[in-house]
């Protein structure tokens, strides 16, 4: 946040103790607080995910507050915010409850996507509904914990403040957080409007149902005023949210010119000669190639047409059109800065459900192996992503005879059972502190207080004031991600034999023979990974965690290959342990993509704790991994994004490398406490096991 008052930064390590003692003191729950990135750009509650599980991603750092109290004051807020949607039911949610969804099953987490799925455009609506749920949420915080209401007002007060002022999500956020509105007219009456979306939710009543039913509303009304704004038919709007609509217009590039003219006379009842003042009088298309326009043969840009430029980053330029267009296009006057400012942050405020990258999009051929999954990629150049950028198809590797799984176990034969009996002393279930309960152990203390001064002040009291220390079992998923491009294929040590002088070049079937025949191939980086694999998979077989193996290479964004070796699902079974044996050096690194496609793995996993571990032996790279082949830059910041997108998405993931130079790139895409350089290969199957037990935390 930008202030005139000396900047001040504060570190999440600074705060996360007291952080996790004031959640404890709020919430029965156990939630665990982790960083994400290390800008220290800050962002309105309603703008973070919607994450069922309990761990709550905070920005590593935050600068440029006006004091450390300040930046404080927002992580208590932003924490507390995160924590009461679990609090106040918003992942309580069964989509059989809502009208119109009977016959559904999918509950939580999964019940929220699907009735998003359900709109023309998920992202706006998740937008809207997260935007809804905030004023729930602060509602309900405000009402239970009066000491937070004023810390509350103040972070949005303040975050308001740091907004483009006319733009439509400043303007609605403002009306959820109830904040008043400025001098413009417009902005008056925009959020007049607004405020009656959100007062409902204010109620002690209100649920999650409510928020559904108002986000929907306000996603209509929204898609409405935007549908007529680009249309130019306002007639079904009162006077307030004509001049809004106006100003919107305006906003997306109107000149000072007045005089819209009049409608065909063959399709409506307009007089054609009278316009309303702020109307534009100029035919001016919007196109793609900023060429002059060619009278009716030249066509107006639609609105989704506008929506699919804008997503792409394109620099859109005006025309003048000499003549009548064929009409349904969006009429618009020659963009400044400033108006294409604005026209970016209608872009911004379109997609805002997608701060991060989408998630896949299964494209279907006409054959089967024709399917794939469409993913974004963040090109740093542009400062965006590129829309369903890299195409992935899952591969489920053939498998060999079982010989190098079974091999391995020899192998290790003699540190396996030490491995087996340390997972045994930590599978036992642990005991964890809940609060809120209704029966327990013992009294907590704050409830029991509130309890007191809620009953001396006539309200009705909460009777849960009890805590209890409860048995609870690891609920954990990892997912081990492995690389396999062609670069694994490097022996671990080099076998440099040089002939002596009793060898006789000429006569090399005599060297054969004198040396033993055929010699068995070296061992290499690929192998070593997969001896990993395989002692980590009979440790979790023995410690109960659930958990996936996947490889991924591939050759170019067209072609990103992802190998399913073992689903959360499945067992350990014979064919699972051929698929590890077979896994083969492949091609390139596109590392971003596979990430993203990790993510979507843990879509219908319900473990409370997610993990990714990588295990790769170089920085990501592909030949067409940006226009600069020489450079790695933008494959590590594609990779560092996805990494990013993982975190808020509930996953941690961690990266383990076995190139020595790893800390050169690893500490550009992801923080130094998400990563481990290991310098002596060959000790990777015995650290694993250790690695993941400190690394993984349920």
């Amino acid at each position: 946040m930008t202030n005139t008052a000396p900047a001040h930064s504060l570190e999440l390590h600074e705060v996360k103790g007291v952080l996790t003692k004031f959640m404890r003191m709020l919430f029965p729950l156990e939630f665990r607080l982790d960083g994400i990135g290390s800008e220290g750009a800050v962002s309105a509650a309603f703008r973070y995910p919607l994450m069922a599980g309990e761990v709550i991603c905070l920005p590593q750092r935050l600068q440029n507050f006006a004091s450390r109290e300040a930046a404080f004051s927002y992580y208590k807020v932003i924490t507390a915010h995160l924590a009461a949607r679990h609090e106040f039911g918003s992942f309580a949610l069964r989509l059989n409850q809502v009208p119109g969804f009977e016959q559904r099953g999918e509950t939580g987490l999964e019940a929220l996507a699907a009735y998003l799925e359900t709109f023309a455009d998920p992202r706006l609506a998740g937008a809207m509904l997260r935007l809804c749920e905030s004023v729930r949420i602060d509602a309900a915080l405000s009402r239970r914990y009066r000491g937070l209401t004023p810390e509350i007002a103040a972070v949005n007060r303040a975050l308001s403040e740091e907004m483009p002022a006319t733009a439509l999500s400043t303007m609605l956020f403002k009306a959820a957080a109830g904040l008043p509105p400025g001098f413009e007219p417009i902005e008056r009456a925009f959020m007049i409007q607004a405020q009656e979306y959100f007062a409902p939710l204010r109620h002690p009543a209100a649920d999650i149902i409510l928020s559904l039913r108002q986000s929907a509303e306000l996603y209509a009304w929204l898609n409405a005023l935007l549908e007529a704004a680009q249309a130019g038919d306002a007639e079904m709007l009162d006077e307030n949210a004509r001049r809004m609509l106006n100003d919107l217009t305006q906003s997306l590039g109107e000149g000072e010119n007045g005089g819209q003219e009049g409608m065909d006379q063959d399709c409506g009842d307009s007089d054609g000669g009278e316009t309303d003042q702020g109307e534009t009088d100029q035919n001016v298309r919007m196109q793609v190639s900023g060429k002059r326009g060619k009278g009716r043969n030249s066509r107006g840009i639609s609105p989704e047409e506008l929506r699919r430029l804008l997503e792409r980053g394109a620099q859109i330029k005006p025309s003048e059109s000499e003549g009548d267009g064929d009409g349904q296009g969006m009429y618009l006057t020659q963009l400044d800065d400033k108006q294409a400012q604005a026209l970016a942050e209608l872009q911004e405020q379109l997609s805002e459900a997608a701060s991060f990258g989408n998630h896949g999009r299964l494209v279907v051929g006409s054959r089967s192996h024709d399917a794939y999954y469409a993913y974004d990629e963040w090109d740093y150049g542009m400062n965006d992503y590129r829309r369903n950028w890299c195409r992935l198809r899952e591969i489920v590797p053939e498998g060999d005879d079982g010989e190098f799984y079974s091999r391995t176990l020899r192998q290790y034969a003699e540190m396996l059972p030490q491995i087996r009996r340390h997972f045994q002393r930590i599978r036992p279930a642990s005991y964890r502190m809940v609060r809120g309960l209704e029966d327990g152990d013992d009294f907590d203390l704050d409830r029991a207080v509130e309890h007191r001064v809620a009953r001396a002040m006539g309200n009705s009291p909460d009777p849960r004031v009890y805590r209890a220390r409860k048995k609870e079992a690891r609920d954990v998923a990892t997912l081990f991600l492995l690389d396999m491009s062609a670069s694994t294929d490097e022996p671990i040590h080099q076998e440099n034999r040089r002939f002596t002088d009793s060898d006789d070049a000429d006569d090399w079937f005599k060297v054969w023979q004198r040396h033993g025949g055929p010699r068995q191939r070296p061992r290499r980086i690929i192998d070593v990974n997969k001896e990993a694999l395989v002692i980590m998979a009979q440790a979790l077989e023995e410690l109960g965690d659930a958990y996936a193996i996947m490889g991924f290479s591939g050759h170019g964004r067209d072609n990103v290959e992802f190998y399913v070796i073992k689903e959360f699902d499945r067992e350990l079974s014979d064919e699972v342990k051929a698929r590890v044996g077979s896994v083969e050096p492949k091609r390139s690194t596109r590392m971003g993509t596979a990430i993203r496609h990790a993510r979507e793995k843990f879509k219908d996993v319900s473990s409370r704790a997610k993990h990714v571990i990588l295990l790769s032996d170089g920085f990501p790279q592909d030949f067409d991994y940006g226009q600069d082949r020489r450079s790695n830059a933008y494959g590590i910041q594609d990779t560092m994004v996805a990494l990013k997108e993982l975190e808020m998405a509930g996953v941690m993931p961690f990266c383990i490398t076995v190139d020595r130079t790893g800390h050169d790139y690893l500490r550009q895409m992801c923080q130094p406490s998400r990563y481990l350089v290991i310098e002596d290969i060959t000790a990777l199957p015995k650290q694993l096991p250790k690695i993941y037990e400190q690394v993984v935390r349920w």
